[in-house]
């Protein structure tokens, strides 16, 4: 389903596509036909109906106007038609249906590009990195998740799980109960389990349950089911080891508005939170405590969970809607967003470390990209992933195979090598402990004439340019949790040639974006054959759970992580 912001069918006074309406008809995520602003004098037009519909529209204040005819959506996921419009004039869109006003667009006169053009290289042989063949799997990888045993756990459309051992490439079948936990969120616990909320009725209904994988055996349990059911809501860790779950559509098709906190196997309703979101939210822990809403809507906010909850304004990003851009924290408070639209390559940063923070521009992508993975690495840069550069949901004859890295230290990117593999809707790509990238899924949907998409059941690994840049520093021993604010011993050989520490959560990812990935530098001082390490000291920065432990060579060659548990 594509998370959009949706006009509902407006049944006050009639207007017609030459009238001088001028009000804005109230809003609803849920109406079948809408008109969604995306930058410049660009917009969409969408139809939710089985049946196709015509629609006019004009640029308020102009003799601009015209129709369309907006197909009938598909029956399958994503459940939409969508077209692009592009105007003449810069005045608000009305749309209408039948001479009845559906939805007043005004439109915002954002910029579709930064003002300075892209900032990108292509990378030599020796050091655009190397992919391997892709490897056939019993699924498409929809839902894709690092354990603490370094195994991988995945699910498909039909919610059957498998857990991968990429050491040895089997595949072992660890079912759940009778509920499909496609399409639902997911966060690890500070004890290493997932915790996997909601899942799938049918297109667009979510179920209640919640469940949990516990890495150590293997096996699935349940734990008490949320108030409503939910279909695309996003998981998220607190930073006192409670998870945040929010959006998605229930039993019913409807929009969950109301966000629930799950804590010691019960839900907690932030009945002073309601607001209606699209599908599974941007949405990351800040360094003050709250939870920041990146997008996927131009409006970016901060929720409070503390007693009933309540949202505040942070501000608009620098483009309008990025529904399946990818939005990752490269560093404490920093985020990354770049993708999505209909379609673009551009990407913005915002420092919520900040006292004010604002959106910024920064070098926007060597091709425009919609459902892109972004996989944050070992030396704190950003891969990116696939995607399709399609302006229509999902076109994977489109898909870009190149991928690209952004630098965060200069904003610009680089491209490195392609993969092989069509994949956008529904990929997914995660980081390992051995530095390398599992991408893989793509499929599992249909196309906007109801056919199937291509099904991807493979997966491909990546490894980055630094594992050609030379020796590998090596982790002899770590301790296997360490407390906040602790100064833990790291042997190695190596210590005397260790240019910096880094600390990634492990990563739990679907539908174009990881749920759980936080990057964080480490300080520390050498000694004889051993680093002496700072753990995290602030919650907020670092929840609690399991981590992945990199040391890197001056140069910026990572080591093999260790998994080790923050408390």
């Amino acid at each position: 389903m594509v998370p959009v912001l949706f006009a509902c069918e407006h049944e006050g006074p009639p207007g017609a596509p030459g009238g001088g309406m001028t009000s804005l008809p109230t809003q609803d995520e849920d109406a079948p036909v809408r008109a969604l602003y995306l930058c410049a004098n660009r917009f969409v037009l969408i139809n939710a109906h089985p049946f196709p519909v015509r629609v006019t529209w004009r640029v308020q204040g102009t003799d601009e106007q015209g129709e369309r005819l907006l197909a009938r959506a598909p029956d399958g996921d994503p459940g939409l038609y969508e077209t692009q419009l592009t105007v003449q004039h810069q005045g608000p869109l009305e749309l209408y249906r039948d001479d009845r006003l559906l939805a007043v667009r005004a439109n915002e006169q954002t910029a579709c590009e930064p003002t300075t053009g892209p900032s990108f290289a292509v990378a030599a042989s020796g050091a655009a990195g190397s992919w391997t063949a892709p490897k056939s799997w019993p699924i498409v990888a929809i839902h894709l998740h690092l354990l603490r045993t370094g195994k991988v756990l995945a699910w498909g459309r039909d919610g059957h799980a498998y857990v991968y051992d990429v050491a040895n490439g089997s595949f072992k079948s660890v079912p759940a109960a009778a509920s499909n936990m496609f399409c639902s969120g997911h966060a690890f616990l500070p004890d290493g389990r997932l915790l996997v909320a909601g899942g799938h009725i049918s297109d667009n209904h979510g179920i209640a349950d919640a469940h949990l994988f516990n890495p150590a055996t293997e096996t699935w349990s349940s734990t008490a089911s949320m108030r409503d059911g939910r279909w695309y809501p996003t998981v998220t860790e607190l930073a006192n080891g409670q998870v945040l779950t929010i959006a998605g559509k229930n039993e019913e098709a409807k929009p969950v508005t109301v966000p629930e906190v799950w804590s010691s196997g019960g839900w907690r309703a932030l009945t002073g939170a309601s607001r209606t979101l699209p599908y599974y939210p941007r949405q990351f822990l800040a360094p003050n405590g709250r939870i920041f809403y990146a997008g996927e809507l131009k409006t970016t906010s901060y929720l409070s969970t503390a007693g009933s909850g309540g949202w505040s304004t942070v501000g608009d990003r620098r483009y309008g809607v990025r529904d399946y851009g990818a939005a990752v924290m490269y560093l404490p408070g920093k985020i990354l967003y770049a993708g999505g639209g209909r379609t673009t390559a551009t990407a913005e940063t915002i420092d919520l470390n900040q006292a004010s923070p604002s959106w910024k521009w920064t070098g926007s992508m060597a091709y425009p990209r919609r459902h892109l993975n972004a996989t944050v690495l070992p030396t704190g840069e950003v891969l990116v992933t696939s995607g399709t550069r399609a302006t229509s949901f999902d076109d994977p004859s489109l898909a870009i195979h190149v991928a690209e890295i952004w630098n965060p230290e200069t904003g610009t990117w680089r491209q490195v090598a392609s993969n092989s593999i069509n994949r956008s809707y529904h990929s997914t790509s995660l980081l390992l402990p051995d530095g390398r990238v599992l991408h893989a899924g793509s499929g599992g949907a249909t196309f906007e004439d109801g056919s199937p998409m291509p099904d991807q059941k493979n997966g491909e690994l990546y490894s980055p340019p630094y594992l050609f840049a030379g020796a590998r520093p090596t982790i002899s021993s770590a301790p296997g949790s360490v407390t906040y604010g602790s100064t833990f011993t790291v042997s190695t050989v190596s210590a005397s040639t260790i240019g910096k520490v880094s600390f990634i959560a492990l990563g739990s990812v679907t539908h174009a974006f990881d749920m759980n990935q936080r990057f964080m530098w480490l300080t520390f001082t050498k000694a004889s054959g051993a680093l002496k390490v700072l753990a995290p000291g602030n919650r907020n920065t670092a929840p609690p759970g399991y981590y992945m432990l990199f040391i890197l060579s001056s140069n910026g060659v990572p080591s093999k992580a260790r998994i080790v548990k923050l408390n």
